[in-house]
């Protein structure tokens, strides 16, 4: 493995390829320049590297490049995203704190209910419908705040028909069950976040050969390993400037029950080299 390829290969539904996720898209390399795909191992930060690269990796008692595609790509980092992450779970929970807390001074205060009763119009509702992940665990663990984010907001629809209808102990005691129950609850689960993302920080590093010059990729997700359908060389126009230089066509995989067909972005690591050409000096 390791040798070099000519774009006809790189192009080639003959030829075997490594389709990996990073962000939630699909990107696939030709298996010639793939020498290893490893868990992310330690690695030592080196002044003076390009952004793009977090820092050397020792790889069979060499120490090669290790780089961050996402930046490679303009995008967050991996550590970014999760740190954004976090601190939104720690914002949401303490704004449903305090809505219970504002929800508990109108009830006892015989005052209107001004909270907002509608769960999909909170700050978490609307950041909630429009997050998107493709780790497992984490997806998992986010759809248990369906219930009883849904259930601690109707808790004031009920509390202002109580209220409403003279009713006040009722309502009160509705508050306190809410304090120690549906809170409780929804603190536990926002918590539970940053054990998930513990979890979602794992990577992989993929370890190519290129020319006789070794270097490794962190990403997402390993999907799998294998030839595809079709290849197509011309790029939608968002894939049609610097960042992505060196994607070099769009494929497909052959369809079974275990794939879906989402566009794998195909990437031509010699041209990879030729925007990095300290790899060939490190």
């Amino acid at each position: 493995m390791g040798r070099d390829l000519g774009m006809a290969e790189l192009s080639s539904t003959d030829t075997d390829y490594l389709v990996f996720t990073l962000n939630q898209r699909r990107y696939g390399v030709a298996h010639h320049a793939v020498m290893s795909i490893l868990d992310l191992p330690g690695y030592t930060v080196m002044p003076g590297m390009p952004p793009e690269v977090r820092g050397l990796m020792v790889y069979q008692g060499e120490s090669i490049p290790l780089f961050d595609l996402r930046v490679c790509f303009g995008e967050s980092t991996r550590l970014q995203e999760t740190q954004e992450l976090v601190q939104t779970m720690l914002l949401r929970k303490q704004d449903h704190i305090n809505w219970v807390l504002q929800l508990k001074q109108e009830v006892f205060g015989n005052k209107p209910i001004t909270v907002q009763m509608n769960p999909d119009l909170c700050a978490f509702g609307q950041w909630y419908k429009t997050f998107k992940t493709d780790n497992l665990n984490l997806n998992a663990h986010m759809q248990y705040f369906d219930d009883p984010h849904r259930q601690i907001h109707q808790v004031a629809v009920d509390a202002a028909r109580l209220l409403e209808a003279g009713r006040a102990d009722e309502a009160r005691h509705l508050i306190h069950m809410t304090e120690g129950g549906l809170l409780m609850r929804l603190i536990e689960l926002f918590d539970g976040v940053k054990e998930q993302i513990r979890l979602y920080l794992l990577e992989y590093v993929i370890v190519f050969n290129v020319g006789g010059v070794r270097f490794a990729m962190a990403t997402d997700k390993i999907n799998f390993f294998g030839r595809l359908l079709k290849i197509e060389k011309n790029l939608s126009a968002d894939l049609e400037n610097n960042r992505f230089d060196f994607i070099a066509a769009v494929g497909h995989p052959k369809r079974d029950a275990r794939t879906v067909d989402t566009p794998i972005l195909l990437l031509d690591m010699h041209r990879f080299m030729v925007r990095y050409p300290f790899l060939r000096t490190v």
